[in-house]
């Protein structure tokens, strides 16, 4: 798209992951490298979630979502903070879908149907506890377990790592990553089944 920051689709580092927050005061500056990871973090779940309002039309979800991100770098620094910034980028993809619908679709819309179907997925308030309490759970959980087996659940579940990148870092293979996950979580639901917790899916 003309006028799109250079750079848009540059992968950032393993490991260096910044709260939304900060990202967009940065793109608010014009830091490319910020609206890279933006943009990753958001495009694929933008794109499933328009798609579905859609009706699977994924390239044309696949334009609008790139659409409202091109508008998220042009106002970031309009983002006062009232919301979080996932429900703020998702309401800019929302507008970009109803006004798509408005001008090829020959029924009325229902904008609530629209609402409901563009809403932020992130967790509110009270899930957000609710989901810090069973991280300390499992955080307690998990000092039961080996050193190695504990090292790949914290990397893989807490700080999102793919198997590849895991292996990176440890310095050994994929496949040995991926023994020790199975391992670990074998044992970890074998915890979590004795401590009563059955709400979490490893």
């Amino acid at each position: 798209m003309e006028g799109y920051p250079q750079g848009s689709t540059i992968r950032t580092e393993a490991g260096n992951k910044l709260s939304d927050e900060t990202l967009l005061e940065r793109i608010s500056q014009g830091d490319q490298q910020a609206f890279s990871q933006l943009y990753l973090r958001y495009q694929p779940q933008l794109v499933r979630h328009c798609a579905r309002v859609l009706r699977d039309d994924l390239a044309q979800a696949a334009d609008l979502v790139d659409e409202a991100l091109f508008d998220v770098w042009r106002s970031a620094g309009s983002f006062a903070g009232r919301s979080k910034p996932s429900t703020w980028i998702y309401s800019i993809a929302r507008n970009k879908v109803i006004s798509w619908l408005r001008k090829t679709s020959e029924v009325a819309l229902d904008d609530e149907s629209i609402l409901d179907a563009l809403v932020d997925p992130s967790p509110g308030p009270h899930e957000e506890l609710a989901m810090d309490d069973m991280k300390q759970q499992l955080l307690r959980l998990m000092d039961q377990l080996s050193e190695e087996h504990k090292e790949v659940l914290r990397l893989t579940y807490f700080e999102d790592l793919s198997v590849k990148e895991v292996a990176d870092l440890l310095g050994i293979s994929e496949n040995t990553v991926k023994t020790r996950m199975f391992y670990a979580r074998k044992r970890m639901a074998q915890l979590l089944d004795k401590a009563g917790i059955v709400a979490f899916e490893l």
